[in-house]
């Protein structure tokens, strides 16, 4: 679930823990931690690392909190942070081929508030070959979506987490939302569903992922 806060919300909450503040930091736990172990279990499948990775993250901006610099969007900040650390123990540790394993498992599901659009132009199977084709993606890809699609980031936050051009994150969507309506379109097709009916749904993602 995004944050509630707006950016100005982000910006006050995140300069009163970079002053000292122990309620804003417990705020900021308390908002984030779910959060961000989703994240990194999605990048990579190993609990202990992630636990580990997100205590040392938390421990990190405790310690280091009046040299942080400023956000209007903590999650973006944090996103970052714990990515680069979970990638830099994981190389270190020889425990996987961190550019392979990312997002291996990871899986798009439909939030309750969207469910509501969905289920008014879908039915339920029809809906769950296009989150299975979603799920089929290459790893970047998936991730990329996630990150914009699932998490509210813009194209240039994403980049900068993944720490690619934002030109790569534009070609990736471009070719992920290619692959999808081609993908989808012949699982319909050959399940005898109605391709009308799969263009709300492909509107709605589309209008997410690009506007």
């Amino acid at each position: 679930m995004n944050s509630p806060l707006t950016p100005a919300e982000h910006t006050l909450l995140w300069n009163d823990f970079r002053n000292g503040s122990q309620a804003a930091f417990s705020q900021l736990y308390e908002l984030f931690s779910a959060d961000l172990y989703r994240y990194g279990y999605n990048l990579i499948r190993n609990r202990q690392l992630v636990e580990d990775g997100l205590h040392e993250l938390f421990l990190h901006l405790h310690e280091k909190r009046h040299r942080l610099g400023p956000t209007d969007n903590i999650r973006f900040y944090l996103y970052r942070a714990l990515r680069r650390r979970l990638l830099d123990t994981v190389t270190r540790l020889n425990k996987l081929d961190s550019d392979d394993y990312l997002f291996n498992q990871a899986e798009f599901l439909i939030k309750p508030y969207e469910q509501t659009l969905v289920e008014e132009q879908l039915i339920e199977q029809q809906k769950l070959l296009v989150i299975a084709q979603l799920n089929k993606l290459p790893k970047r890809q998936k991730e990329i979506l996630y990150l914009i699609y699932m998490k509210g980031l813009t194209y240039q936050q994403a980049a900068e987490i993944m720490e690619i051009t934002i030109k790569s994150v534009y070609n990736t969507v471009n070719v992920a939302l290619t692959t999808l309506r081609a993908h989808v379109r012949t699982s319909f097709d050959q399940g005898g569903a109605l391709w009308s009916l799969t263009i709300g749904l492909l509107i709605y993602f589309t209008k997410i992922l690009l506007g």
